[in-house]
């Protein structure tokens, strides 16, 4: 066969193979394996996210029955976390004053207390009261059993209904929940062995409609295990104590008191439903609703996003899912065999355009991929989702490939990579990218690395001393800087006035890019040193360049940004943030190179190091350990020989608030290594707390106001 005919059949094979690819992507049940999720399944979630957003302005609201009565941070100020349980009953005696027909916990009791009987006794006499029993799957000498965790006895036995809050079975992979089952065929009803499991959403149903669990079950739960579509509600903004802005009129109101929830649900404080600081809308609303009773505080409650909040509450969920089994408006899926048909209308287009001018084909191909965008939204907009992602992608892969049929020839591929990285890398990567092209990967993408900031001390100093000079300045530290990076084989992202971005782990793939990181910082560290002995500038610095350095691991996205005249190669995340803070954070303790216990654990065969502690950076809630690297293995100076157990040791009494034998070996210290920034700083702190010692949840956590 010649090359020519070879070539002429490459459309029609592409599109036959690409048909069946895409057919077992999309849709691998059908070739026999409806176990697994195809490979659009989450793009496609995300889609649905998306015009969640979008339809923002006309999404339904929450129903006004429902109400979340939130254990907020306020609430816990006054009664502590976890609230006693005669709170609780107190609560219940509260809401049944108020008119509240149904009352739902979204809190477990399942240990016995003293004061127990104070919640059993209002559970009995509120009546209709649902509470939670758990539920998990455990291994055992004979096989898996579904374990049941229930609630005290007298809880039991006095609620109405108990029912499971297990997410387990709907918990998709990227946090969210989007669907939901009402039944769970693995369990059995702890009050009735011969019926399936109910959730708690769905007693709380047959609870607040008045049927029995049989008609919710005939409603939702028929096969047990059907997943149902959620529809979100649109957010609106709610006081979170609107009665202390009324009892002040004309006068000051502090910020925290008009704070605003954001929630699709009329939000009450658990505080003020206590305390009865009601307005009288809220006093009128409660009246016949159904109550969900949960925590928002921060640290004290499940949570799992939603479209529109990355930290939405898990009681808002129930709140949903009731909400949407009340108005029967679950999202319904367009049938999967016509998507198939679409996918497969998609993959063949391109082949058919052929015969039309490339223009042509373009035209067309965009058109068609656009009324599919619109379809998909109109759909959308009457609570239809269509799977949109698999026929655009195949759209889009399959006029790509058949437009262009032929890859670039060895010496284009070669010239095309040296042209993409010769500015960011060094020369021998760009060689060894050019003879091995698989290695590159140009296109963006998420992957694990590390990220290098690096920041000269005193520049704004010596800016303003040395004028013009400046350029020179940077010049020399910076190329003597950079050569290290590279050595390193390292990517130099940017230059930022007198800071340095740099990452490892692309384009070249580097299993020891934590390591390369690690001591590139620290040999950075003795080129600055050198320089600052050795090179003579024909001008005066009024104070000696140091340098500040901060490393992080951990996934980001690589790829090129910018503007078509303009591309710049870089990399971006959350990760690279924390590098960043990471540099700063450097002037708070004193050091010189902080490094994250993620970059740590992957490059501690290769440096020495301290830890500095656990810190919380701003915008970080979750606090993080990070260290100080001090060289390279096995290269410690002498005195830093001596002064390590020192510091470690103090540090260890530090923790466990010992702070006198913390102060006597940081003095140790002190004494070998007088200008250590890290020491001076637990130093002084023991001394603070040995005199004023800390609160007793003093975890030592320090928290880092600037960046």
């Amino acid at each position: 066969m010649s090359a020519a005919a070879a070539k002429s059949r490459f459309p029609l094979r592409f599109s036959i193979g690409f048909s069946l690819l895409f057919l077992i992507a999309y849709w691998p049940g059908f070739i026999g394996l409806p176990q697994i999720t195809g490979a659009f399944y989450h793009s496609e979630d995300v889609w649905g996210d998306h015009l969640f957003v979008s339809h923002h302005d006309s999404l339904p609201s929450g129903d006004p029955r429902i109400i979340i009565a939130a254990v907020d941070d306020d609430t816990g100020k006054i009664y502590h976390y976890p609230l006693p349980r005669p709170v609780y009953a107190n609560l219940l005696d509260k809401l049944k004053s108020y008119g509240v027909k149904t009352a739902v916990f979204d809190v477990t009791f399942p240990e016995p207390r003293e004061d127990d009987k104070k919640i059993i006794d209002a559970t009995k006499r509120f009546g209709k009261a649902i509470h939670l029993y758990t539920t998990a799957l455990k291994y055992t000498p004979v096989g898996r059993q579904f374990a049941v965790e229930m609630p005290i006895d007298g809880i039991r036995d006095n609620a109405e209904y108990l029912g499971f809050p297990n997410v387990d079975r709907v918990l998709d992979s990227d946090g969210h929940i989007r669907r939901f089952i009402f039944f769970d065929a693995r369990g059995r009803d702890p009050r009735h062995p011969d019926q399936i499991a109910p959730s708690v959403d769905a007693v709380a149903l047959a609870s607040f409609l008045d049927k029995p669990v049989s008609d919710i079950r005939a409603m939702f739960g028929d096969p047990p295990d059907k997943m149902w579509l959620l529809n979100f509600r649109s957010p609106i903004s709610w006081l979170k104590h609107p009665m202390r802005d009324k009892r002040a009129p004309g006068k000051s109101v502090k910020v925290e008191d008009l704070f605003e929830v954001r929630s699709p649900y009329q939000t009450i404080s658990v505080l003020d439903l206590l305390s009865g600081d009601l307005t009288t809308d809220q006093r009128r609303s409660l009246k016949g609703s159904v109550i969900v009773i949960g925590s928002t505080a921060l640290g004290y409650y499940d949570h799992y996003p939603s479209p529109f909040n990355p930290e939405s509450p898990g009681l808002e969920l129930h709140c949903n899912v009731l909400d949407n089994a009340l108005h029967n408006d679950f999202m319904r899926q367009l049938g999967r065999g016509w998507v198939a048909l679409a996918l497969l209308a998609a993959v063949w287009l391109p082949f058919i355009l052929m015969g039309f001018p490339p223009v042509v084909g373009a035209v067309v191909t965009v058109a068609v991929g656009a009324a599919w965008y619109l379809f998909a939204d109109w759909q959308f907009g009457r609570a239809v989702r269509v799977d949109f992602v698999g026929p655009e992608v195949a759209l889009a892969l399959s006029f790509l490939a058949q437009t262009v049929n032929r890859v670039l020839k060895e010496g284009a591929e070669k010239r095309a990579i040296q042209q993409t990285f010769g500015r960011f890398v060094s020369p021998e990567v760009v060689r060894d990218l050019a003879e091995n092209p698989d290695k590159a990967t140009i296109g963006a993408q998420e992957k694990e690395m590390t990220v290098f900031f690096l920041d000269i001390a005193h520049f704004t100093t010596i800016s303003e001393r040395v004028g013009n000079n400046i350029f020179e300045f940077l010049n020399v530290y910076l190329s003597a800087l950079t050569e290290v990076v590279e050595g390193e084989q390292g990517t130099v992202d940017k230059y930022i006035g007198d800071c340095i971005m740099a990452f490892w782990n692309a384009p070249l793939d580097q299993k020891d890019h934590h390591a390369r990181a690690a001591l590139a910082a620290i040999k950075c560290q003795e080129v600055m040193e050198h320089l600052n002995k050795t090179h003579k500038f024909p001008f005066e610095l009024p104070e000696k360049p140091e340098a500040r350095i901060g490393l992080n691991s951990g996934p980001m996205k690589v790829g090129f940004t910018g503007s078509k005249q303009k591309l710049q190669y870089t990399v971006i995340g959350d990760e690279v943030n924390l590098g960043s803070r990471l540099e700063g954070a450097n002037k708070f303790f004193g050091s010189k190179i902080m490094a994250s216990e993620a970059t740590y654990i992957g490059a501690k065969d290769a440096v020495e190091a301290r830890e500095l502690g656990r810190v919380r950076v701003v915008g970080k809630a979750v606090p993080i350990r990070v260290y100080e690297l001090l060289a390279a293995k096995g290269k410690l100076s002498d005195d830093w020989k001596k002064a390590l157990p020192l510091y470690e040791s103090g540090l260890e009494h530090y923790k466990k608030r010992d702070f006198g034998q913390a102060i006597t070996a940081f003095q140790e210290v002190s004494k070998i290594l007088p200008e250590d920034g890290p020491t001076d700083f637990y130093l002084n702190a023991a001394k603070d707390f040995s005199a004023i010692p800390p609160d007793q949840d003093w975890d030592g956590v320090i928290n880092l106001t600037a960046k």
